[in-house]
């Protein structure tokens, strides 16, 4: 059983590339780090990176919302240049309990797309890493990356596993005839929504709060026709208020999300 307990040492590293990638950097033992660029800009001002991260198959890195141990993968971007923002196109995760405790993980070679609005000529890209690494224990890594994607020529293979990787991001779903209303229950102190398909496999769905790092447990039936995600942790009125509650899950088709508004009582 792999351990939970994390050790508080971090690396901080800045790499300038001006290029398609950047060099692998190690930021754990046998766990390199690089960013990748399509070098392809679109109509609607996106050039698609990737954050590109290589580990052993036993080694995990963390979802947006991580679990009860994880650290979250944050990506800052104050020292860019003609960068509007980077967004995590985060794929769907492996959810997993270990040791009691739940989190959601990416194990192996992983690439995170980014869809990065670019304003105006020569962007570049300084990327500014925090993320968790874990094994037999758990290293936070900080690491700067740098890269002026060169526009002029799209990069092919780049592009291609870029989107490959997106292929594993959760579509947007309307949901309807599947997940009604949702709201949370202050006294149950849980997370409950409507399930319209009494057949829909829900197995797989992973319940989390828009903004918040909030953590919800794994799906339960708690009555006919509603399903249950007990907080794991605490959450005061003002985080629920006006928020939004996302559903991401796996199917045969690929992976879904659907957002619902999230009522409270």
């Amino acid at each position: 059983m792999k351990s939970v307990i994390a050790i508080f040492a971090a690396l901080s590293i800045a790499v300038p590339c001006l290029a398609s990638e950047t060099e692998w950097v190690e930021v754990a033992q046998d766990v390199s780090v690089r960013l990748v660029s399509s070098d392809t800009l679109g109509d609607d001002g996106i050039v698609w990176m990737g954050l590109e991260i290589d580990m052993p198959a036993d080694t995990k890195t963390y979802w947006r919302v991580p679990g009860e141990t994880g650290l979250p993968l944050v990506i800052e971007t104050a020292g860019s240049r003609h960068i509007q923002g980077v967004e995590i196109a985060w794929p769907y995760p492996k959810r997993e309990v270990a040791e009691g405790y739940l989190d959601h993980a990416f194990y192996g070679h992983v690439l995170f797309p980014l869809a990065v609005a670019v304003d105006g000529d020569a962007p570049i890209l300084v990327a500014d890493i925090t993320m968790g690494v874990c094994s037999d224990i758990c290293v936070p890594a900080n690491l700067s990356l740098e890269i002026a994607p060169p526009l002029d020529a799209p990069d092919g293979p780049n592009d291609f596993r870029i989107r490959q990787a997106l292929a594993a991001v959760p579509l947007p779903l309307d949901g309807e005839g599947i997940l009604g209303a949702a709201r949370f229950d202050m006294k149950a102190e849980a997370m409950i929504v409507d399930l319209l398909d009494p057949g829909f496999d829900y197995t797989s769905m992973i319940a989390h709060v828009a903004d918040s790092n909030l953590v919800f447990g794994e799906p339960e039936i708690v009555e006919p026709g509603r399903l249950s995600f007990a907080l794991l942790g605490r959450a005061g009125p003002e985080t629920l208020r006006d928020a939004s509650a996302h559903f991401t899950f796996d199917s045969q088709d690929g992976p879904f999300e659907i957002i619902r508004p999230l009522a409270g009582n």
